[in-house]
């Protein structure tokens, strides 16, 4: 049994999206669109990135300068220039945030000593997506996005509960006054081939149409490694006055990564490059993410200082895996034992509404709103299949098909529901200081039942609240100190796919203190951050009776993060970053009752650099980064690494003439054997090997 998406209709309604602008395409207005473009490129004239604003941290259209909080602005066309294309590999290049990448969670970052969807958010232009199962269906390709902005540390006071590590934000492509047309299209290594498109027309002087369109796909670098994905982004922009804007968005994602779960560790934990390609899967695996969201903004002037703004959704995602996921080398290192089937597949209906008024009055700046989000969840699978071992050699194998125990069908539903209240202002008494604060007050309630094989039922609800407060000292124009204390709430597993025994439960809880520097100029910029994030009420076997779990744990995390972008010369760039970080279990136990304190967190890497050396001139551009990322713990116990890495890219870019570019894209030039992360503590999900990309960029405004 598979699920299919409950709009059959998506098609005729993307249709309606597209012919709907042409109604208003005579109409005529005296306010044109983007009027903010025009600033922003002044902006950036006299800033590498630290004025622009940012929509991450505040919504109250500050720039990252002004700011409180640890925020970074990635350039997405910088990146694809670079051939950084997939998400992933954007973020991996910010200041403190590694990419995981896990086939049952979809995305997954780790950022100040916290992992997973539960601790490090993701949102598209503000608005989250729901995690269910702890997983993610996020974007995994950057193409028809702006920007990422990279929040870190607790987002709790704008985003609500499971971002206690950070956040990611998507900023999309927004429809402009000016016709515009881009095409890319490239060939790779492993049969990697990629074509996008992405148009904005202007229709008449009061609307504008954006779509971005993108199929890829290719063999993968591991046997039976074929993947693909297409996305479709449409935004239709209309100034219906000069006070009133809307944006009508519609979007569809057809996704179908490679079915890979890893590749067994050796004995000592080390990774073994003869089994680099090897995939353990079984030959019909199956693993596939179906996503698409329509989206309504509407911005209204009320007057001067004052404006509302309110943003209406939904979200569809279904997912289906079907694969054997556990391998382990035997004994003897001369066979992989594997196990565990596992067929899943889930159905997430969310929608959502945010409406919120925005003022200014002299030297205060305020927003105040609400926001209600209603989840429904099901989850499928087919009982999993344990008890069978299968046993293959290292090579040249017969992978078998996939064993199920049962039929797939629902086994439970949920419904979630979440209503908050916030609030935030900033506050300039004098020229240099500015003062900020924050306030968030969530109700979420979720009612679970279980429908097969032993059916029953629960519920629970929680009333968090999180606040953040600031301030910020600008010597001059170009430089800040600030001070922030936040707080966050994280949940204890996933809210959606809330167990019987953690109804009794409450939510994490997550403290913040933050000092930081901030340096803006057109030849240097450079920011650096000390910051102690403590967490509490962490799940953990009570140490009196092991066999029993108890709220009892807690974490703490320090560190110093810094980043900097120089241009010391016409046409270079320089661009670095560094985390040196210490995360810590101060309370926490094993299942025999023994401590854990003074362990690391899994998949919590303290040491993290990034460094990219490019030069541009008239007829091409040429550049080279080195990532670096340290070692890894592959569970509490710390028992057995995964070894630190670094990897090597380089790029160069020949511009054909005024609109088309040709770009050889070399990453991993070393080789490296690593792995970005655990699946089980047995196996590690393997980095790309050495790869080449060559890309044609065409463009025409």
């Amino acid at each position: 049994m598979t699920f299919r998406s409950a709009t059959p209709r998506l098609p005729l309604l993307l249709s309606c999206l597209l012919l709907a602008p042409l109604a208003h395409g005579q109409q005529s207005a005296q306010t044109s669109l983007e009027r903010i473009t025009v600033e922003g490129s002044a902006i950036n004239k006299k800033s590498l990135g630290l004025k622009a604003i940012q929509s991450s941290a505040s919504r109250l259209e500050l720039s990252a300068l002004d700011t409180a909080a640890s925020i970074e602005l990635l350039d997405v066309e910088r990146a694809r220039a670079r051939g950084d294309a997939l998400v992933s590999e954007l973020v991996s290049r910010g200041t403190g945030i590694s990419a995981m990448g896990s086939p049952g969670s979809g995305s997954t970052y780790s950022s100040r000593g916290f992992t997973g969807n539960d601790s490090v958010a993701q949102a598209e232009d503000g608005l989250r997506m729901a995690t269910a199962s702890g997983t993610q269906s996020s974007p995994s390709d950057s193409f028809g996005y702006e920007r990422i902005e990279l929040l870190r540390g607790p987002a709790s006071v704008l985003y609500g509960d499971g971002a206690i590590g950070g956040l990611i934000n998507l900023v999309r492509k927004a429809p402009g006054p000016l016709a515009s047309s881009e095409l890319t299209a490239g060939l790779g290594s492993y049969g990697d081939y990629r074509l996008g498109m992405g148009l904005n027309r202007p229709l008449g002087e009061s609307s504008a149409l954006r779509i971005d369109a993108l199929t890829k796909g290719g063999d993968g670098f591991v046997e039976r490694g074929r993947h693909r994905n297409s996305k479709l982004l449409s935004t239709w922009r209309w100034e219906a006055s000069p006070n009133v804007r809307l944006d009508l968005s519609l979007d569809i994602h057809r996704d179908r990564p490679t079915a890979y779960f890893g590749t067994p560790l050796r004995s000592d934990g080390s990774l073994w490059r003869d089994l680099q390609r090897e995939n353990y899967n079984v030959a019909d695996a199956l693993w596939r993410m179906d996503q698409e969201r329509a989206r309504a903004r509407l911005d209204w002037q009320l007057g001067d200082g004052l404006s509302a703004r309110a943003v209406a959704y939904r979200f569809h995602a279904d997912r289906q895996w079907r694969n054997l996921e556990e391998y382990a080398l035997a004994a003897d290192e001369k066979s992989v034992l594997r196990q565990g089937y596992l067929g899943i597949a889930h159905r997430l209906r969310q929608s959502g509404l945010r409406a919120e008024l925005l003022g200014k009055a002299g030297a205060l700046s305020w927003s105040t709103g609400l926001e209600h989000m209603s989840l429904q969840f099901q989850h499928a699978n087919d009982l999993y299949e344990y008890d069978t071992v299968t046993e293959l050699p290292l090579h040249g194998f017969d992978p078998g098909r996939y064993l199920a125990a049962a039929p797939l069908q629902p086994r439970s539903r949920s419904q979630t529901r979440q209503h908050a209240l916030f609030a935030e202002a900033v506050w300039q008494p004098a020229p240099r200081w500015q003062f900020s604060a924050g306030l968030r007050h969530d109700r979420n309630r979720v009612a679970r039942q279980i429908v097969s094989p032993k059916p029953d039922g629960w519920d629970a609800r929680y009333r968090p609240s999180s606040w953040r407060l600031g301030a910020v000292f600008q010597p001059d124009a170009r430089q800040s100190l600030y001070a922030q204390a936040s707080s966050g709430t994280d949940p204890v597993g996933t809210i959606a796919t809330l167990s019987k025994a953690s109804t009794r439960l409450r939510l994490t809880e997550g403290h913040q203190v933050e000092l930081g520097y901030k340096r803006a100029g057109a030849q240097l910029e450079w920011t650096a951050a000390l910051f102690q994030i403590d967490k509490d009420h962490i799940l953990t076997p009570d140490p009196l009776r092991p066999r029993e779990s108890v709220q009892g744990g807690s974490q703490r995390s320090r560190g110093i993060e810094l980043g900097a972008v120089w241009v010391p010369a016409a046409g270079w760039r320089v661009e670095a970053n560094t985390t040196l970080l210490q995360a810590r279990y101060t309370t926490l136990f094993n299942s025999q009752g023994q401590s854990l304190a003074g362990n690391r967190p899994a998949n919590v890497p303290e040491r993290l650099a990034n460094l990219w050396l490019g030069y541009r001139e008239s007829a091409y551009d040429i550049g080279a980064g080195l990532r670096h990322v340290g070692r890894r713990y592959t569970a509490a116990a710390n028992s057995q690494s995964l070894p630190g890495y670094r990897v090597i890219d380089a790029s160069l870019g020949w511009r054909l003439n005024a609109r088309a570019t040709l770009r050889l894209h070399l990453r991993n030039l070393s080789d490296e054997l690593y792995a970005t992360g655990t699946y089980t503590a047995t196996q590690a999900m393997l980095g790309k090997p050495r790869s080449a990309d060559l890309v044609l960029d065409y463009r025409v405004q």
